[in-house]
């Protein structure tokens, strides 16, 4: 690949939109009630990703492990690999100061209270420069691919064959793929989530869980705010996927479902599908909070967004597949993808077995869509 088309030469590039801009003078007033984090460099999970089998946990896999500091660490912009996106585009490990006992004195408890939430301001922080550095070292691929430069548009733009042809001539794998999508989808959110920042301080954790996912970048989203948010997914799919004059939905899982979730991303099944059957299949993938929206809006907003996600996830199948396949993902990637693509409550809470049963997962996925 030109090593112009690296992410890390992004940083030595002109400074940003004055989108950018402005965010970084909120962040910079705010440096009189916290301390701002120096580091240019990204923010990642204090563990080095590494792949690994199907039977044994990956650093990915395991709980966040409360520690006695508040703490993140950094990694390069380097991309290790063409199926990996950097650590970057995912959120960065949260560690909390060690719970005390309930023995302690008021003062201590307020010590606590007080750390706590200077844990969760320079975990968002982190989030925060990690949005601006993707950005940044996604603006060369972005040229590359003649992609608008600073409207944060998300690819595929075009057809997903004609986007996947496009990709391998210029030499990118899924790596840039997702370094392009994810930071587009970030940057849209990053001043609403900034205001949030500046004016709820250490208050902030709660109000992204009442806010949701609508203004926060998924580099600055919780422990806590992503598992309520599966949770919600896998209750949304349950109901969508209960067919009409039935009382059950398909096991999480199965076979039967897998065949349901592929349907619904099929083009011509899209095209063909009656408003509430768009509706359901929006709903099961993420891309509606409920099947029951008046089904006026489907030809106007959910059938299009559903075409555009089905195109998206036929261009990431195909880069995963030239990248190496399942074997060559991290574990928080496959998770990520097997959500993606509607398996959301597959394998439970992270563990190694967990993994296990979401890689068989996406690689049936895969061997079924060939």
């Amino acid at each position: 690949m030109p090593s112009t088309l690296l992410p890390q030469r992004a940083l030595l590039r002109p400074p940003p939109s004055s989108t950018l801009t402005i965010v970084a003078s909120l962040l910079q007033h705010h440096q009189h009630h916290h301390h701002y984090i120096q580091s240019r460099s990204y923010a990642s999970h204090s563990t080095k990703s590494k792949s690994k089998s199907h039977s044994r946990p990956s650093s990915s896999a395991q709980p966040a492990t409360i520690t006695s500091t508040s703490t993140s660490t950094t990694s390069t912009t380097t991309v290790a690999n063409d199926i990996n996106p950097p650590p970057s585009t995912r959120p960065a490990d949260l560690s909390l100061p060690a719970s005390l006992p309930p023995s302690s004195s008021p003062a201590d408890k307020l010590k606590h209270y007080v750390s706590i939430g200077r844990a969760y301001l320079t975990f968002y922080k982190t989030g925060l420069k990690n949005v601006y550095h993707n950005y940044r070292a996604a603006m060369p691929l972005r040229r590359t691919l003649n992609l608008p430069t600073y409207i944060p548009s998300s690819p595929p733009t075009t057809t997903a064959s004609s986007f996947l042809k496009t990709l391998h001539s210029t030499g990118l794998g899924r790596s840039q793929f997702q370094l392009l999508r994810r930071s587009a989808y970030d940057i849209r959110r990053m001043i609403p989530f900034s205001l949030v920042l500046i004016i709820c301080g250490e208050m902030t954790p709660l109000a992204v869980l009442a806010l949701g996912n609508a203004i926060t970048p998924l580099t600055c989203r919780i422990p806590r705010q992503l598992e309520k948010e599966r949770v919600k997914r896998a209750v949304r799919k349950r109901d969508a996927l209960v067919p009409v004059g039935s009382v059950t939905a398909p096991t999480v899982g199965s076979e039967a479902e897998m065949r349901v979730l592929k349907r619904m991303v099929d083009g011509e099944w899209i095209r063909t599908a009656g408003a509430g059957e768009a509706l359901r299949a929006c709903a099961a993938l993420g891309l509606a909070k409920t099947h029951t929206r008046p089904e006026w809006l489907v030809g106007v907003l959910y059938r299009p967004r559903l075409r555009r996600y089905a195109e998206y996830l036929e261009v990431d199948d195909g880069l995963i597949r030239s990248g190496g396949g399942v074997s060559g993902m991290e574990a928080a990637e496959v998770r990520l993808a097997v959500e993606e693509r509607g398996g959301v409550g597959m394998g439970g809470k992270e563990s190694w077995e967990a993994e296990r049963e979401e890689r068989r997962w996406l690689e049936k996925w895969l061997a079924g869509k060939e």
